[in-house]
Formats: C-alpha cells, structure tokens, sequence
C-alpha cells in the first residue's frame, strides 16, 4: 500500500471521502500548531492535512 503524504493544508470538505479512492474509511491524525489535522484514507494509505 503506498501512501502519498500531501504538505499543502486543504479543505476538510475535499475529505468527506478519498480524494483518490473515494473511500469514506478516513483516520484522523494529529493537531498541528497551526490548527491543521492530518487525515488518512484507510484503504489506500492517501494522507493530507486539513484545516478545521
């Protein structure tokens, strides 16, 4: 399973599902000091961070 990390904060809304698999198994991960969370597809592995 590959993961592909993405640096740049986007919109929790482009998360309600995979941006690549369009899976809805989404982990959340930690705060960072900006308020951004780090969100994870389950099933493929996509990561990105997200402001809230």
């Amino acid at each position: 399973m590959s993961s592909e990390a993405d640096s740049d904060t986007k919109s929790i809304y482009e998360w309600l599902c995979c941006p690549t698999c369009d899976s809805r198994e989404i982990i959340r991960g930690p705060r960072n000091e900006r308020g951004a969370v780090q969100l994870e597809c389950e099933k493929c592995g996509t990561s990105g961070w997200v402001a809230l």
